[in-house]
């Protein structure tokens, strides 16, 4: 069957772990990910990441930036009132508000250049499919799609293909697939293991018992024809790691844009 893929939903998380921000276009940044994209991280006093896979309270933390304002805003899920703060002139007191939350010692980073991704430069955006989605909510007592969208948080979501259409954008490990996003080149890598933070309601942190278990059975016994994922060590995967190369820094990605297959490359990393 022929599919005419195009970009649907384009979602940056401005600060690692905390809520996304829905967009229109966004520009490929000199790290090779879309600019504001895991821009900023917290860390603990050790350098580590705090984040879903080491704190449940990220669930818990409401974020918004306005760029332009260079204001984060911040909030309990269980309040209303917003926190409001300058990322520059009113960090200390935004370090303190973060320490005060998760109960120890943590600062707000900043890095531009893509060095917060959960793969730095393989991986500058993950991509998957809206029927893809669907087909997860299903298996889950049909999920609402907002739910298990930010379950598994990707930047690029695709619409008018069927569920896993986006496994055509992998193949087995160290060999790539060339695609283009409107005029942009990219090259999908490799599916996406997920981690622990899928299994988390997004906004309260509770646990589905059995969700890595019961999600890679139904994932393995649903492959789209073609699929490679086999060739993987299991089945708790969702969504392409896709590498931009440096040529396409600058350009833009927009809903809309339509996906075009190449072929299979060697991998540019």
């Amino acid at each position: 069957m022929d599919v005419n893929p195009v970009v649907d939903r384009i979602t940056i998380y401005p600060v690692k772990s905390l809520d996304g921000i829905s967009l229109q276009k966004a520009q490929i940044g000199n790290g090779g990910c879309l600019v504001h994209d895991r821009e900023y991280a917290i860390l603990d006093s050790n350098g580590k990441f705090v984040n879903g896979k080491s704190n449940e309270r990220v669930h818990l933390l409401r974020s918004a930036i306005d760029f332009e304002r260079e204001v984060i805003s911040l909030r309990l899920e269980s309040e209303t009132a917003w926190n409001h703060f300058h990322l520059q002139k009113d960090k200390a007191a935004l370090d303190e508000f973060l320490s005060a939350f998760f109960e120890m010692p943590v600062a707000l980073y900043k890095n531009a250049l893509g060095e917060f991704l959960d793969i730095p430069v393989k991986s500058g955006v993950t991509v998957l499919s809206t029927a893809s989605l669907h087909a997860v909510g299903s298996w889950f007592n049909n999920m609402d799609i907002e739910e298990t969208r930010k379950r598994f948080r990707a930047t690029i979501e695709l619409t008018a293909v069927p569920a896993f259409w986006e496994d055509k954008l992998f193949l087995e490990e160290g060999k790539a697939i060339g695609f283009k996003i409107g005029d942009t080149k990219l090259q999908g890598i490799s599916p996406r293991a997920r981690c622990i933070v899928p299994t988390r309601h997004p906004e309260t942190g509770e646990a589905i018992h059995g969700f890595q278990k019961s999600f890679a059975q139904q994932r393995t016994a649903n492959l789209p024809p073609g699929s490679t994922l086999d060739d993987y060590n299991h089945g708790y995967y969702l969504s392409v790691d896709c590498y931009i190369p440096s040529s396409e820094f600058g350009k833009w990605i927009a809903v809309g844009d339509e996906v075009l297959i190449t072929g299979k490359q060697h991998p540019l990393i």
